[in-house]
């Protein structure tokens, strides 16, 4: 990566997640149950039968409440685990209840790995992503270490969708030849289907 995009990339974290930890917590929770209801509608929802959720960290769209109503559905959930952090390695772990999520990984929550419990992502029929921003053709600037464009590279266009706050759409996503965008982008005020190029 030159060192222009770097910085540029740098700049867009820092802008919009500055934005985002300002967001008043009953507004950013109002703001996900609202992003929730457009999900439950989203016909790829209702069909999944095997959803990867991410869980929440700090500002993000909440996502522990979606993670219990889709148990409570009898849907099999999924969740993001660190295998290995030096080769920037994520893997999907069957969780029976929030609770599974014990351990913690660059303070993000995450199940333990277990060979008995992983899913491999072929299974997988939705994969929800989080953001720090998203453009309208559904690419996103995230934390900066991979792991979701490595994990979501092969994977169906139409099976991925972006969940974030409005704020955070913007034109200003620096995008690189690995970067993966998701197929719907979903926010409080609308969703966007993206166009596949």
């Amino acid at each position: 990566m030159n060192d222009c995009l770097e910085s540029e990339k740098r700049k867009i974290k820092c802008e919009f997640l500055n934005l985002r930890n300002r967001i008043n917590p009953v507004l950013a929770a109002a703001y996900s149950v609202s992003i929730f209801e457009t999900v439950k509608k989203l016909p790829v929802y209702k069909k999944a039968r095997v959803i990867m959720f991410y869980l929440s960290y700090g500002s993000e769209v909440f996502t522990d409440f979606m993670v219990n109503w889709t148990l409570g559905e009898g849907k099999t959930v999924v969740v993001p685990t660190i295998k290995n952090t030096v080769n920037i390695e994520m893997q999907a772990v069957r969780i029976l209840k929030l609770e599974d999520a014990c351990q913690s990984v660059y303070d993000i929550r995450q199940p333990a790995p277990n060979p008995k419990k992983t899913v491999d992502k072929d299974d997988i029929d939705l994969f929800f992503v989080p953001g720090v921003a998203f453009n309208i053709n559904g690419y996103r600037t995230g934390y900066g270490k991979g792991y979701y464009d490595r994990w979501l590279k092969n994977v169906p266009f139409e099976k991925t969708v972006g969940l974030v706050y409005d704020f955070q759409i913007t034109d200003r996503v620096p995008i690189e030849k690995h970067d993966v965008p998701v197929g719907v982008v979903i926010t409080e005020k609308r969703l966007i289907q993206v166009e596949r190029n």
